[in-house]
């Protein structure tokens, strides 16, 4: 018996063939309402397609070395296929010598361009990212209300009363959002940080404001909304503990970063002792730094942030690693509209997607204006955008108001 199978050869596609002319950085202006740098990269080609990314380390101290990191790393990128994500990935962490070393500098340079070859990918093929990544495993993404301590809605401020974590909740719960996430320890009664320290054994009092707000916020929202317990790595294991044994009662959906991510055995040792999932992120960088902690599954929701774990390429081999584990995966997201974007997309196309973050930074003026697209949730979900690429543009705003560093 013979089989003849007939393959079709259709010539009428042109071959794709594109390289990088330039790198554009740019470091946006203090953000006034948060205090904050967004850092954005525009990657050109020579046949017009532009590319965007965005580095993570743009909040607490850092992000001007993420500017310069990204600039040495951009010389790589200079006459090269963008098509070529594997190859130029493995060269920033091969050929740059202290790539090997790991680290938020060296990680949220990579990001930034590799979210941006991946832009320009999409864009050069008219598909949306989600499809060039496996395509849509997820029809649609769970979201929470992110950071509530700040506030919810286009104004931040810290909030230090009680009754005014319950109101904020309300109003996320009013926005459509089915969970929210908050750090009950970080603010004083005043609302500041005041003369805060959660490390070791917690006085009572302390232990009393945190757990109280959380009772307010469970009052206020009713059983049915799933709480996160936001800490980073403020605490440490014993206070963690200690502030995890006070709040179980209240249902936690996760409880998120009770410790540093710098020595991984310790939180192993916190999560026999607690009775709430675990999850853990933002601080991870690479398929190499989750590993320990996937190991002996001390996490149970792995959080990195597209921004600085590697970038989309990476993200993605984060979470094939994480589903061997049967461990689940929230992309950490703090940035403007280009890391949302990223995150929607990157998540649209994992099969051991959790929830998305939908930080409360995303409703400031300051933020949104830098982006041409305001994705919103709906109803507390999100869907992929089908625009090409990650569908995300900057404005003139953005320009504007940045310092700016062009590689070529």
């Amino acid at each position: 018996m013979f089989i003849l199978i007939i393959f079709h050869v259709y010539p009428n596609k042109e071959v794709i063939s594109l390289k990088v002319t330039q790198v554009e950085i740019l470091h946006v202006h203090r953000r006034p309402n948060s205090g904050q740098r967004p850092i954005l990269v525009w990657v050109d080609t020579d046949e017009g397609i532009y590319g965007l990314g965005e580095a993570g380390m743009a909040y607490g101290a850092g992000g001007s070395a993420a500017v310069g990191m990204i600039k040495d790393l951009a010389a790589f990128l200079i006459g090269r296929d963008p098509f070529d994500t594997e190859a130029i990935w493995e060269r920033f962490f091969k050929k740059t010598f202290w790539g090997q070393g790991g680290g938020t500098v060296i990680f949220s340079g990579i990001s930034a361009l590799d979210t941006a070859l991946w832009d320009i990918k999409g864009k050069a093929l008219s598909l949306p990212l989600y499809k060039l990544l496996g395509g849509k495993v997820q029809k649609d993404l769970r979201v929470y209300a992110s950071q509530l301590q700040f506030g919810w809605g286009p104004v931040r401020g810290g909030k230090g009363r009680k009754e005014e974590y319950a109101e904020e909740a309300r109003k996320a719960v009013a926005d459509g959002y089915d969970a929210v996430k908050v750090d009950v320890l970080a603010l004083n009664d005043e609302g500041t940080n005041e003369n805060v320290h959660v490390e070791g054994p917690l006085p009572r009092g302390i232990v009393r404001r945190g757990a109280e707000r959380v009772a307010v916020i469970r009052e206020a929202v009713g059983p049915d909304v799933d709480i996160i317990i936001e800490n980073h790595a403020n605490t440490d294991i014993v206070s963690a503990v200690q502030f995890a044994r006070a709040v179980e009662e209240y249902g936690i959906f996760f409880y998120e970063e009770i410790n540093t991510p710098l020595n991984p055995p310790l939180l192993k040792k916190a999560k026999e002792k607690i009775n709430i999932p675990i999850a853990s992120g933002e601080r991870i960088y690479g398929r190499w730094g989750y590993r320990p902690f996937f190991d002996d599954h001390s996490i149970d929701v792995a959080q990195p942030d597209i921004g600085s774990c590697g970038g989309i390429s990476e993200f993605k081999k984060i979470a094939e690693l994480a589903h061997l584990y049967e461990i689940t995966v929230q992309a950490h997201v703090a940035g403007t509209g280009v890391a949302e974007a990223s995150a929607i997309h990157a998540e649209t196309a994992i099969p051991n997607f959790c929830i998305h973050e939908h930080h409360q930074k995303a409703l400031l003026p300051e933020y949104i204006g830098l982006c041409a697209h305001e994705y919103r949730p709906v109803n507390g979900r999100y869907t992929a955008p089908e625009l090409p690429g990650i569908g995300q543009d900057i404005t003139d705003m953005a320009y504007k108001e940045s310092d700016r560093v062009l590689v070529k």
